[in-house]
């Protein structure tokens, strides 16, 4: 079981566990069970970093640094799968072509506007609430993201039948559902948790039926575009919360 804890941190995350472990049927479902857990992992280390931190710093430093920090400790493989997805996206091309265009290593223009306006809404949203923000909050953001993505892995279709979406589907199915969304209990500690979890359902929803319509299904690209995406917008639903001081 821990070896397939350690295979999810080693492939969505830079810490540095220098293990071997062999990619198999028991060790490949129990790592992408294991994927919340790594969001778990950063969000930790985001509230270290918070509290470490806070009132040393300006809040302006302090955002920027937990922004850098959530692309850094994952070592930027989401924020490219968002690239590439916009590229894809905004190519206006036929699902086929935009999967052509997912695979291709070069960026285009759409890539970097897409994800500059997208870390600039997320830095925006974070400077204006950082300073009021619980530290469960905070650990609950890269987690649920990743909770999200597992749950897309598991019951979205596949755009193909090959590549990191393939690969990860080939020892899970619909029936980890359930086992995926106990996670979800970990929100139910605080009011501002639960919108939260209730926002990233919606998020789940919309990101579902959007990935089937514009590309036939998920791509490792794509899950890594719902984790970053879904961050910025569990970002702009606090900073709802607190700009109209709902809860």
């Amino acid at each position: 079981m821990w070896r397939g804890v350690i295979l999810a941190v080693q492939f969505l995350t830079v810490l540095p566990l220098r293990m071997q472990v062999d990619w198999n049927e028991r060790t490949g479902r129990i790592a992408v069970l294991s994927f919340p857990l790594v969001g778990a992992i950063i969000g930790a280390l985001l509230v270290a970093q918070h509290a470490l931190l806070l009132g040393h710093v300006s809040l302006l430093v302090l955002s920027f640094l937990l922004l850098f920090s959530s692309i850094f400790f994952s070592g930027g493989l989401h924020a490219d799968g968002w690239m590439d997805c916009s590229d894809a996206y905004f190519s206006y091309r036929d699902q086929q072509r935009r999967l052509e265009i997912m695979s291709d290593s070069r960026v285009g223009a759409f890539a970097v506007l897409s994800l500059f306006f997208l870390l600039g809404f997320r830095f925006i949203f974070m400077f204006e609430t950082i300073a009021h923000l619980s530290l469960f909050s905070l650990f609950c953001l890269p987690f649920l993201s990743r909770l999200g993505m597992t749950l897309l892995l598991l019951t979205a279709p596949l755009a193909k039948q090959t590549g990191m979406a393939s690969s990860f589907r080939q020892h899970v199915d619909r029936r980890f559902v359930p086992f995926v969304a106990m996670y979800g209990g970990v929100c139910l500690f605080s009011r501002e948790t639960l919108v939260l979890f209730l926002a990233l359902m919606l998020f789940y929803v919309i990101a579902k039926a959007f990935v089937a319509k514009h590309f036939g299904g998920v791509t490792g690209d794509v899950l890594g575009a719902f984790i970053e995406g879904s961050e910025t917008f569990l970002w702009f639903v606090i900073w709802l919360l607190h700009a109209f001081a709902i809860l």
